[in-house]
């Protein structure tokens, strides 16, 4: 349970952080307006979203003592989804970080 709200914490940070990545670079006029990204960032929430809901009910609600392989792929392509939005983050905040460098 302890992993599954972990995961959940840090994917809601990742979010956040992409989403103040995309609003520094779109007001430095590079041409990213977060309006248009709106509905493609709740697209992103939901798609990770459910299946860490999947697994939150799964893992409280569930009480089979068998292997559960729907709670483990689940939590894998969150695990998996979260480290490729972690990377597009790390991708948005270096091209601000470069763009901010090279004003100077």
């Amino acid at each position: 349970m302890l992993k599954i709200l972990i995961t959940c914490a840090g994917f809601i940070i990742i979010l956040m952080l992409l989403i103040q990545g995309i609003r520094k670079l779109s007001s430095g006029g590079s041409g990213w307006e977060l309006k248009r990204w709106g509905a493609g960032l709740i697209g992103l929430f939901v798609v990770g979203a459910v299946p860490l809901g999947f697994s939150l009910y799964t893992e409280m609600f569930d009480e089979r003592l068998d292997a559960n392989i729907g709670l483990g792929l689940a939590m894998l392509f969150v695990w998996a989804y979260c480290a490729i939005l972690l990377c597009v983050t790390l991708v948005i905040w270096g091209r601000y970080m470069y763009k901010q460098a090279r004003n100077k």
